[in-house]
């Protein structure tokens, strides 16, 4: 529902005042990135996904830019251009984001806007839940009462992957790939035998050069939005993942058991645990964690639903804790979303600035079809 009308505009404007001021008196100050940002900072860190749905263009003087597909990374920009020094930081913003759509529908447009916080600098489950409060108080600001609050874990994901027994680089493909059928796809991949494994291309191919020559002979147009290094990485790796035995049954069936989890969050978490233990693994005190922080979001929640289900990620690659969706009766799509991204500073400022980071954005176009019951 892209605002084009007066009166669909004025709607989303008094929306986005009033949970604009709720944020500000939350201490979250408003920032406002730029619409148009560079392409390297999104191609590398959104996901395979969201890569193909990106608008890239170049300038003139061929730096490769592209219109923001969401607005957490070019916030934590910000957030890295003001000084990102010790203690804790809060922003709020709101404004659109733009995503090719190969089937536009009323509530997946090109042009959608997103009103949403970013909390740097705390690591424990506090920063999460105030995160989610604050989230669940805009959305019933605006008088949405009847919601679903969906919710996964990351570092669950992760704290199994490396319980189990693989190489390193197979636990990051697969925590990279955590969406469902993604993870599933990857799963079956790791699980065949080497020579089926194995890369379609010569050895000779495996170095830039090489690779780039490879093309050349066989009159192989470079198109695409992965850049040459990036591909010939990938090339190696499949390569050397010829020399790995394949995945046990075992492992499969575990990481499959786990993906199929899901219901209250009591339930859904003894599962896991009667999972690891019985294959005696230790999951370290994520475990404990996850249980406190679904505790804390259920008491938010009050009378809505919270369901946790093993196999829910985001399209963002960056996510590395509790990630959660809201979705509301009568609307299709979710109207809200969010979760925790503890790596990405540390990735946007190559290695320099470790902080850890917790944030959700509302779709505030759906927000207000909700609201309104149309």
């Amino acid at each position: 529902m892209t605002a084009e009308g007066a009166k669909e505009f004025e709607a989303l404007e008094a929306q986005a005042a009033a949970i604009m001021t709720l944020f500000a008196a939350k201490g979250y100050v408003r920032v406002a990135p730029a619409f148009i940002q560079p392409a390297s900072l999104f191609l590398d860190r959104i996901g395979e996904k969201l890569r193909a749905r990106t608008y890239i263009f170049s300038d003139p003087s061929g730096q490769e830019l592209c219109l923001r597909p969401d607005l957490t990374l070019p916030v934590a920009r910000v957030f890295l251009e003001r000084g990102a020094g010790a203690g804790v930081s809060k922003f709020c913003y709101n404004g659109p984001a733009f995503r090719i759509q190969a089937k536009p529908e009323r509530l997946r447009t090109r042009e959608f806007r997103q009103a949403g916080i970013e909390y740097y600098g705390a690591r424990g489950i506090d920063a999460d839940l105030e995160v989610m409060a604050l989230t669940l108080d805009a959305v019933r600001s605006c008088g949405v009462l009847d919601f679903t609050i969906r919710v996964g874990h990351i570092g669950l994901v992760r704290a199994l992957l490396n319980a189990l027994d693989m190489p390193q680089r197979w636990r990051d493909r697969l925590a990279r790939a955590f969406r469902r059928q993604a993870f599933a796809q990857e799963l079956e991949i790791l699980s065949r035998s080497q020579a089926d494994r194995a890369p379609a291309l010569p050895e000779t191919a495996l170095s830039e050069d090489g690779f780039l020559a490879h093309l050349d002979a066989k009159a192989v147009p470079f198109i695409g939005l992965r850049r040459p290094t990036e591909i010939v990485k990938r090339l190696q790796h499949k390569a050397a993942d010829v020399q790995e035995p394949p995945l046990s049954a075992e492992t499969v069936r575990l990481a499959r058991d786990y993906l199929a989890t899901r219901g209250d969050v009591d339930t859904a978490l003894d599962r896991i645990a009667s999972l690891a233990a019985e294959a005696s693994l230790d999951l370290g005190p994520v475990m404990d964690d996850a249980r406190a922080l679904l505790d804390g979001i259920k008491k938010l929640a009050g009378c809505a639903p919270v369901v946790f289900e093993a196999d829910f990620g985001r399209h963002f690659e960056y996510y590395t804790g509790m990630v959660f969706r809201i979705d509301a009766a009568g609307v299709e799509r979710q109207i809200a979303g969010g979760g925790r991204y503890d790596g990405l500073i540390h990735a946007l400022s190559g290695g320099a600035c470790d902080v850890p980071a917790v944030g959700a954005a509302i779709h505030t176009e759906r927000l207000l079809v909700a609201a309104s019951g149309r």
